[in-house]
């Protein structure tokens, strides 16, 4: 049963999240705005959208440590499986020019979950501070925007009024998949005497990330780079601002002491790693794809 409600939640999470991003770009594009602030904002926003539901109904339900595990697990996800998987199959190219800011505001962003994190628990004061940082951030990436502009039509066809049923729809989705996706994982997690927060970095947090996964591989195959890698860097942003922020508000969080020797490191070493590899020569080349793959599932091993 635990199994079933893993796959019907994840199911639940991937069309949801899908919806969602499908409406949430429509209505950017046909407001303007550039590709790469699309993705960074609107496309992070929606694919976050999972992690931000799973880790608020773990947090109510006592499980604070699947909240947690689930963002840095979905952190290293993002860039390891999401990114690496992604340009093994497309070409994908990072500007480094483009998205310098936003990768010095994620490698920030990483130092202060890592300085809140340290003493084993994320109050709802350092929740507001995630949450304000937030603001200023989406506020930031709208009036001070990176990339070229958008040119593209493509994707704003329908009514206003169908493309906002199509988000409402989406976050319904969401709600009622993600409700299954915890339980599942917290009785597997018992059953097989795993630790929560094991789980939470990695069966909760693949599940999470597929929404990145499927929109940052389909962005890649339809040559909309920008979209595809702002939607990783935007993603992570939101997943600790926003995520872990909005959970700490409503419900503050243990967050183990353990990962700050393994995981947390992880975590900002792709960051550093997105760094290196904007600096490369472009699109990214199938060698880097498979480092990053594979440092990925050396982290898995590690974790278990």
């Amino acid at each position: 049963m635990s199994l079933i409600f893993l796959v019907v939640g994840s199911a639940m999470l991937y069309f949801g999240a899908e919806w969602i991003v499908k409406g949430g770009i429509s209505i950017a594009d046909r407001l303007g705005i550039p590709p790469l602030v699309i993705g960074l904002t609107v496309v992070a926003f929606g694919t976050s959208l999972p992690e931000l539901v799973v880790s608020i109904i773990a947090a109510i339900e006592g499980s604070s440590e699947i909240a947690v595990g689930n963002v840095v697990g979905s952190n290293i996800a993002n860039v390891g499986l999401v990114l690496g998987l992604s340009a093994l199959i497309f070409p994908i190219s990072v500007h480094y020019g483009h998205l310098r800011r936003d990768l010095f505001i994620y490698l920030g962003v990483c130092a202060l979950f890592a300085l809140f994190a340290f003493d084993g628990r994320i109050s709802r004061f350092e929740g507001m501070v995630f949450f304000i940082s937030l603001i200023f951030y989406v506020l930031l990436s709208i009036k001070h925007p990176n990339g070229e502009e958008s040119t593209s039509e493509e994707g704003a066809e329908g009514r206003m009024g169908r493309l906002l049923a199509t988000l409402i729809a989406g976050i319904i989705l969401l709600g009622f998949g993600a409700d299954l996706f915890v339980d599942g994982a917290v009785y597997l997690a018992r059953l097989l005497g795993v630790s929560e927060i094991a789980i939470g970095m990695s069966v909760v947090a693949f599940g999470t990330s597929l929404p990145e996964l499927a929109t940052s591989a389909m962005a890649a195959f339809r040559k909309e780079s920008a979209i595809s890698i702002g939607n990783i860097i935007g993603s992570n942003i939101f997943n600790i601002l926003s995520v872990l922020g909005i959970a700490s508000i409503i419900q503050p969080l243990d967050s183990p002491k353990s990962i700050m020797s393994l995981e947390v490191p992880i975590m900002i070493g792709y960051g550093f790693a997105m760094l290196l590899v904007a600096k490369l020569p472009q699109p990214i080349n199938r060698f880097t794809s498979f480092i990053l793959l594979s440092g990925y599932f050396i982290f898995l091993y590690l974790l278990f």
